[in-house]
């Protein structure tokens, strides 16, 4: 650009600029804002008084790149009523507002928020707020959206595969910072300096959907310039969605998007294209957002693959988000969200090799033992649904080339969950193993498992079918409905003319009167069986009376009929409590602990541990003693030892219930009994005697004192016996035998066992035993504290509530003190650092009952004083 120009340039504005300040004539005024005006970028039907037509146009490149920006602020500066107050309000709209809505749309977009932001209450700032939302109505941001599309940066040249090169701008500029930043935060912007005089136009729902659409109207442009072979930029548009989702408006920027995107992308190249280079474009910061949004809202993984191509091969923070953080960090709570993802990886062969690698480390770690144990519940459940996921994108080929990675990754961790004592997660295992098997080799041996299969199941078994397209699926549907409806037409026509003709006749005719007399003697065999409830299955074996005779009847192997009699009714014989009780009790239990069930007797585990805990309720010492001296010993199996807990935790909560006292309820007799002769011989009563107990019955009276009578204390039985039920568990739990390790693999039963104590405890409360037990647990608790297993961390935490819950406040504060203090940080560290979620629900209950209780003694000795 030569200099002359630009000089002429920088006199005619200056010029203009002096008129505006010293005239006060509106026509003079009117005349140089329309001179200028002739040098805006989009004016084209005024010609230029100033300058001839070979040199406007350089002349409006000078004007938009040097004077533009400082004019606006000019005008901006000379905003006030009685400047502008003898031009009119149409001349004014002409004149004035033109060089804001028709200049450079960025600058002015930029010079207008910054005034709102510079300016208070007043008609400059008003005028500034009214031309911001003719700039948002009249979609001016699609045309400034497309000059930063146009403006191709030179020089800057990025690859976007092995055989391509595109020119792309990489120069993220001062200038685009500052209008994408006033972009993403205008509402915010406005809101706070207007306040309850803001504009509906500028809330963020409306605002964003606007500048929504402006991006797709921008986004249709840069379309229609690639299939015209126009080179054009899309970096802006990258910087500015990045920016909108960093910032937490993904969500209304993407209603307006993502459905327009979805529908264009069905069929057309270059519209993938655009789409592709659009969502893997913007910075890396900005692609987690992004991300997670795109795989929740998307009803399926093929659009999620027209829309990000293969983004995912290019951009390695993209390949991280998708099958690292999505996968392995985070979690949720759709199904859609794996399916999508591992449908993605599947859907085009360029991006097959990657689903198998995804799958294989999803496999390695859902099989580490470690991972079981320091990951949550939902997050492993979250791993097992990306495997079957997975499972279901591959095909023959891939089962057959990678069949002995997969079974091998998977018997690593099968075992690891089969020992877990968390029944979801061994079920989890059953589950994951049962398809990948059944998935990878269907001609080879299946594992089988038996398990309670409930809705998590059938919902971890419906991802091994990959999903379908949705709007194939509709179109299916609709047509399967109209067959449906064609069919069933003809039928219900020809039922409703048989029914008319009947009752012409006067008579109602039936399909089955057309049967032969076989239907008719046979109808009886649609009727459906009553369940009688007075039916007794009778027994071939008379039931025993004495308790000798039962035990004889359980030893018995060989008889089925006499075992499940003796089973039946030990129980009812234990409970009338019989003399020789005491001298069978510990031999009863013993051959009840070690009965089994060869004849598959019903509800044999319930009889058994019912006969069981009879027994400990009505002999609790020679019971307590046996089973914890018991529980430690060798050759016991698992549920055998958890038997044992299971019957002393029923039987104390059985002994510390007080008895209930049995009423007489024998109704009243229906007919008045006749006086007896004492009655009768008895002097007659005085009549106001009789009158005043009449009164009495007859009226009512209000807080009179207690309604009812105060409950009889009742001593507790189990406080005598409470210690032989606790101390005798906590002696050997770290021994180490063949079959029993509870500080190694058997941690379910150290869960349990700690369950048990403190349920104990609970049941021995306001006891004078009660204090040493709570002592001893939480020294028992506080060794275990780090334990690496979920299940026996809640059941420490489920202890530590049962001693807050025991033992009277005061001891707390007092013998306790320092024991309680050092388990208030433990419950802190596990609120905010322990991976498991039921743990850091547990320390919340367990603070908060700390602190109610500790609450509750200071106020009780702040009254006192």
């Amino acid at each position: 650009m030569s200099g002359d120009i630009k000089l002429q340039v920088r006199q005619f504005v200056w010029e203009v600029q002096n008129t505006l300040s010293i005239s006060k004539d509106p026509s003079e005024v009117s005349q140089a804002l329309l001179r200028l005006s002739a040098l805006l970028p989009h004016n084209k039907t005024s010609k230029s008084q100033d300058f001839s037509d070979s040199k406007l146009s350089e002349a409006k490149k000078e004007f938009s790149q040097h004077h533009y920006v400082t004019f606006l602020e000019f005008l901006i500066s000379k905003l006030s009523v009685d400047w502008l107050g003898g031009l009119g309000e149409d001349r004014r709209r002409e004149l004035l507002d033109r060089f804001f809505l028709d200049g450079v749309h960025q600058d002015a977009f930029i010079v207008l928020a910054s005034a709102v932001q510079k300016t208070s209450p007043s008609y400059k700032q008003d005028k500034c707020v009214s031309l911001l939302e003719q700039f948002l109505t009249q979609n001016k941001l699609t045309f400034m959206f497309w000059e930063q599309c146009n403006t191709i940066a030179t020089g800057h040249m990025i690859q976007t595969n092995q055989s391509e090169t595109r020119r792309q701008p990489r120069v993220h500029n001062a200038l685009w910072e500052e209008l994408v930043t006033i972009l993403a935060t205008f509402p915010d912007r406005m809101a706070n300096k207007l306040q309850h005089r803001n504009c509906p136009a500028f809330y963020p729902e409306q605002y964003f959907q606007s500048l929504a659409m402006g991006m797709w109207e921008a986004l249709q442009k840069v379309h229609d310039a690639i299939k015209a072979s126009n080179d054009c930029s899309m970096a802006f548009l990258q910087l500015l969605l990045g920016k909108l989702c960093i910032q937490g408006h993904t969500g209304p920027v993407f209603r307006v998007l993502l459905p327009r995107l979805t529908r264009q992308t069905h069929q057309d190249f270059v519209w993938q294209r655009v789409s592709c280079l659009l969502l893997t474009g913007v910075q890396d910061r900005c692609v987690e957002s992004l991300v997670s949004h795109l795989v929740t809202q998307m009803p399926w993984y093929g659009v999620l693959s027209r829309l990000l191509g293969d983004g995912v091969l290019r951009s390695q923070k993209l390949k991280y988000i998708l099958t690292h953080k999505c996968l392995f960090i985070r979690h949720y709570e759709q199904d859609l969200v794996v399916q999508n993802i591992m449908g993605y990886l599947a859907d085009t062969p360029t991006r097959r090799p990657l689903l198998i690698q995804t799958l294989l480390r999803l496999l390695e770690v859902w099989s580490d033992s470690s991972a079981i144990k320091h990951t949550s519940y939902d997050q492993h459940a979250y791993l097992s649904k990306a495997i079957l996921a997975g499972l279901a994108h591959l095909n023959s080929k891939e089962k057959q080339e990678n069949k002995q990675d997969l079974i091998r990754r998977l018997l690593e961790g099968v075992q690891h969950h089969i020992d877990s004592p968390v029944i979801k997660i061994r079920r989890l295992g059953m589950v994951v193993a049962e398809s990948v098997t059944k998935t990878v080799d269907p001609d080879g041996q299946k594992l089988k498992f038996e398990y309670e299969e409930d809705e998590e199941t059938a919902r971890l078994l419906s991802l091994l079918t990959p999903p379908s397209d949705p709007g194939d699926e509709l179109e299916v549907e609709m047509e399967t409905e109209e067959v449906l409806m064609k069919k069933t037409s003809l039928p219900q026509r020809e039922d409703t003319t048989k029914i008319s003709s009947g009752c012409q006749e006067g008579k109602m005719t039936s399909p089955q009167s057309k049967e032969g007399s076989e239907s008719e003697l046979d109808s009886d065999d649609d009727l459906e069986p009553y369940d009688m409830p007075e039916d007794v299955k009778k027994s071939k074996v008379k039931q025993p009376v004495y308790i000798r005779d039962c035990l004889d009847g359980l030893i018995a192997n060989e008889d089925a009929d006499r075992m499940e009699a003796c089973l039946g009714v030990c129980e009812q014989l234990v409970r009338r409590h019989p003399d020789n009780l005491d001298e069978v009790c510990v031999e009863l239990v013993k051959i009840l602990l070690h009965l089994q069930n060869n004849f598959a007797i019903p509800e044999f585990t319930r009889l058994r541990r019912g006969s069981m805990l009879a027994t400990a309720v009505f002999c609790p010492l020679q019971v307590s003693q046996y089973l914890t001296s018991e529980f430690y010993a060798p050759n016991y199996t698992i549920m055998q030892r958890l038997d044992m807990l299971e019957v002393l935790v029923g039987a104390a909560q059985e002994l510390s219930q007080p008895i209930k006292q049995k009423k007489d309820t024998r109704p009243e007799p229906l007919v008045q009994l006749l006086p007896t002769p004492d009655e009768q011989t008895r002097e007659p009563q005085h009549w106001r005697d009789v009158v005043q107990r009449r009164i009495e019955k007859k009226t009512r009276r209000f807080a009179k004192g207690a309604s009812k009578p105060d409950p009889t204390p009742v001593p507790n039985k189990f406080h005598t016996v409470a210690g032989h039920f606790f101390f005798p568990l906590l002696k050997n739990y770290d021994s180490r035998q063949n079959t029993l390790d509870m500080l190694g693999e058997d941690s379910l039963v150290l869960g349990r066992l700690v369950y048990s104590l403190g349920a104990i405890l609970y049941a021995a409360a306001n006891t004078m035993v009660a204090r040493q037990m709570a002592k001893s647990l939480l020294e028992f608790v506080w060794v275990l504290r780090f334990h690496t297993e979920p299940y026996v961390r809640q059941s420490l935490l489920f202890a530590v509530s049962m001693v807050i819950l025991s033992v009277p406040a005061h001891v707390l504060t007092s013998d306790l003190q320092e024991e309680i203090f050092e388990g208030q940080q433990w419950l802190q560290d596990v609120l905010e650092k322990d991976t498991d979620a039921e743990c850091q629900k547990l320390a919340v209950q367990t603070l908060m009952l700390l602190q109610n209780t500790l609450q509750q003694e200071l106020s009780g000795g702040d009254k006192q004083q």
